[in-house]
């Protein structure tokens, strides 16, 4: 089809403004981004990449950041001019897989949840300054926790419990910075206690008993993980 004079006018305008237009929406003032943004893939221009605004180089607001199929990659809402801000993380296919939130860039904070591609919970995870400390959980697929207990300086501390899928009770354990010290304690299906001992520098230590039925039945001893005696009651 022939275009008009009128037309041609119009589409070059468009050729001349478009540049333009995108230049004033991503402004720098003084070397500093300011105000909406929209960024494309390179090797995609007509997806976009992110899309958000900054205050003075300082992204405030609401952030969308998207997948090559244009789908949400991250939802960042940030408070005030801190660049502190909660998150919402998601898998190509649209469904979260992590959610909670960043003191700094890059820098955990607090709760996050983390999921599995289908949107089921796997971990919470208790964060300061980038670091697990606090409450660690894992999960089943039918939503009842796996094994809980505390982080401290990212490894594990104190008393962790561990439950089967109907929540009950299979064993207790004790870590210092890590690994095994003190008290394990299996239990059997009945909730009864089945074996007792202690570990020490990660290693069954001590005088370890078995149980049947609640009663003891027999006494192993251990020295650095190994059976030194056995005695049957």
């Amino acid at each position: 089809m022939n275009q008009t004079p009128m037309m041609k006018a119009f589409a070059l305008m468009l050729f001349i403004l478009l540049p333009w237009c995108i230049q004033a929406q991503n402004q720098i003032v003084n070397g500093k981004k300011h105000g909406e943004w929209e960024v494309r893939f390179e090797e995609r221009p007509n997806g976009l990449r992110y899309k958000g605004t900054f205050d003075m180089g300082v992204p405030v607001e609401v952030f969308t950041h998207y997948h090559p199929n244009g789908s949400p990659r991250a939802i960042m809402q940030f408070i005030g001019k801190t660049q502190a801000c909660k998150v919402t993380e998601y898998a190509p296919n649209g469904l979260p897989i992590a959610e909670g939130r960043y003191s700094d860039p890059g820098v955990k904070d607090s709760v996050w949840r983390i999921y599995d591609g289908s949107g089921k919970l796997l971990n919470l995870e208790t964060y300061e300054v980038g670091m697990l400390n606090g409450l660690y959980q894992t999960y089943y697929p039918n939503g009842r926790v796996v094994e809980s207990g505390q982080m401290k300086a990212g490894e594990k501390e104190g008393l962790w419990v561990r439950l089967d899928e109907a929540g009950g009770k299979l064993h207790t354990s004790t870590y210092v910075k890590g690994e095994l010290e003190g008290l394990w304690t299996d239990f059997d299906g009945n909730g009864r206690i089945s074996r007792r001992g202690d570990f020490h520098e990660n290693m069954r230590h001590g005088k370890w008993l078995a149980f049947t039925d609640g009663k003891p039945v027999k006494a192993l001893y251990y020295h650095q993980g190994r059976i030194t005696k056995e005695v049957a009651y």
